[in-house]
């Protein structure tokens, strides 16, 4: 009988393999205080640490070719941004000094305090740079007690198309490597969904299961495995029978992806010839390449978040040149940039905000950029500057009342202004639109959307904000349900108020990329998604092969409390009765 182990997939995808066991060492992390005289040694010695580690990821991003080699490179870069990050090293240095401590020890202290600081400070960008921060404390820790990060080459093959790897945890410069090793599969005891080694894995395409409990205890070295990342699973001792059985899967899987690649130049129409638009996600300037790839119709969110990471707040000229450069690649298609979308958590210090007690409810999104009116005005101004370029959209983020939308529409208006007395052409008639995705601007919708051009959904905050369920969190993510009444309710209502003022309507959440939900958004008469270029393919043949009015009488037999065929859920019965 075969032996079943269950974690998450993160990767849809089947591999076949034989398991090799990445084993960590233990780290030596040594605590002791210092002779006076050998503090300026140990500054040193960590100072150098932290150069080996910024050389060894430097070595690795040089070596990222192919697939998945940008989202590699950004993630890495972010690794080596957090080494240089003076509350890292440069702290820890202080604390060697003013403690009299060793290395190790300043470090530990320094990395729990900005932990802890993250900790108070939760959401889901945050969960991303608390990863940060572990990985390159972890690189730095293993320089310093002489186990580098770079032992990986000796301690794997180096070809690894038929190795399933099993480790405690990945971090994005180990998941690199391997992938340059052809490695087949990646199992892991610990990791989320939308940790980095997760949606680095989705971005090379590596199946990946995460969260298997005890899987280095209970896996042999060299025993044939198979993962199935749809279902999340894991299957050792494996028969004859069942081996054939995914090798068929497995065949398949590959004629899938490949299939897929004809729906890209396919009209956008589904089976009963209704019109659907799909637009992409893009925040890199590789991504709005991939974009195009996708043959998608414009971007429909562009995240501008990665400009204000660093220390000091983006002037007008470098998000100038940021948007004019997105533009330009699009080469006429629309791009709707959406404005900051933070809270006083995730900008640099030197904005010196007050930080509330619950940064979700707190000063985020618009209402922040709202309280830093001279950064706005910068964002803003580089954003018409522009739009002369192409035709380009305003998204104002995290609406909560129709005064913030009069807000941000005079500093639009003072803006234009200020361009045109400096003889600055600008595109009169740039669009602003608004992100529906807290439960006041839904409900409130019929106030809003006259006062916007187009509306944008954004699925992943309303749900969580309706459902009060973080999805990040393992204990209660079993109960973020995209299908929930309350959910749809919420929609309809909003494509409701939409089609009356005549408003377009885009769905971009995580939703929007989802095959079988775009069938339930459908069927609450969105057309509009925007989603990552990667699953456009896979969307679009969902669509296309689904019946739009089969899909609508599906929703509101469900919306009116009817059971499903088969006693099925929402999205199976989409997926075989949608069509």
């Amino acid at each position: 009988m075969s032996l079943a182990l269950t974690g998450i997939g993160v990767t849809s995808g089947i591999a076949m393999g034989r398991v090799h066991r990445l084993t960590p060492g233990e780290l030596a992390l040594p605590e002791y205080h210092l002779e006076a005289g050998a503090v300026n040694t140990e500054v040193t010695r960590i100072r150098q640490a932290a150069q080996r580690s910024e050389r060894f990821l430097g070595e690795v991003m040089t070596r990222v070719s192919g697939r998945g080699s940008e989202t590699a490179r950004d993630l890495l870069e972010a690794h080596r941004l957090m080494l240089r990050d003076p509350m890292l090293i440069d702290a820890t240095c202080e604390r060697i000094s003013e403690q009299r401590i060793n290395a190790e020890w300043a470090l530990a202290q320094q990395s729990e305090q900005l932990q802890e600081e993250f900790r108070r400070l939760d959401d889901e960008y945050l969960a991303l740079r608390r990863e940060d921060l572990e990985q390159a404390v972890g690189l730095v820790q293993r320089e310093l007690a002489e186990q580098p990060t770079t032992d990986i080459d000796a301690r794997i093959p180096h070809h690894l198309d038929r190795t399933i790897l099993v480790a405690s945890e990945l971090g994005p410069a180990e998941l690199t490597l391997l992938s340059q090793r052809r490695v087949a599969g990646l199992i892991t005891e610990h990791g989320a969904p939308y940790s980095h080694a997760a949606i680095l894995a989705r971005s090379l395409e590596i199946p990946m299961v995460v969260g298997v409990h005890h899987a280095l205890e209970l896996l042999q070295e060299d025993e044939e495995v198979i993962i199935d990342g749809h279902y999340g699973s894991v299957l050792a001792e494996v028969d004859d029978s069942l081996r054939r059985h995914y090798a068929e899967k497995l065949d398949a899987t590959l004629r899938h992806r490949n299939d897929l690649k004809r729906y890209l130049g396919r009209p956008s129409l589904t089976a009963d010839r209704q019109p659907f638009c799909l637009h992409g996600n893009a925040e890199l300037p590789l991504e709005f390449k991939r974009c195009l790839d996708a043959r998608v119709e414009g971007i429909g969110l562009m995240r501008t978040e990665y400009m204000f990471l660093e220390e000091n707040l983006p002037d007008e000229e470098s998000q100038y040149r940021a948007y004019s450069n997105a533009v330009r690649t699009m080469n006429g298609r629309s791009i709707t940039i959406r404005t900051l979308d933070a809270g006083g958590d995730k900008l640099p210090a030197a904005l010196e905000l007050t930080r509330g007690p619950n940064p979700a409810l707190g000063l985020r999104g618009l209402r922040l950029s709202l309280s830093i009116a001279d950064a706005f005005r910068n964002q803003l101004r580089a954003i018409l500057r522009a739009s002369t370029l192409g035709p380009v959209r305003i998204l104002l983020p995290m609406l909560t009342s129709v005064a913030e939308i009069h807000q941000a529409r005079q500093l639009i208006a003072e803006c234009r202004e200020q361009l045109r007395n400096e003889g600055v052409k600008i595109d009169p008639d740039l669009p602003v639109g608004g992100m529906i995705e807290t439960p006041a601007a839904a409900l409130d919708i019929e106030s809003m959307a006259p006062e916007l051009d187009f509306l944008a959904i954004g699925t992943n905050d309303l749900i969580q904000y309706v459902l009060a369920v973080d999805r990040q969190d393992e204990l209660v993510s079993h109960i973020y349900d995209p299908t929930h009444r309350g959910i749809l309710e919420l929609i309809t209502r909003i494509v409701e108020a939409g089609r009356r003022h005549d408003r377009e309507v885009t769905v971009c959440g995580e939703l929007a990329g989802d095959p079988a939900a775009v069938r339930m958004l459908i069927g609450l008469g969105v057309h509009h998604f925007s989603l990552p270029p990667a699953q456009v393919g896979a969307v679009k043949k969902s669509l296309i092969e689904c019946n739009s009015r089969r899909c609508r009488e599906l929703v509101e037999s469900y919306r009116s409390g009817n059971a499903l065929p088969d006693g099925t859920d929402l999205l199976t019965a989409l997926a075989e009765r949608g069509c």
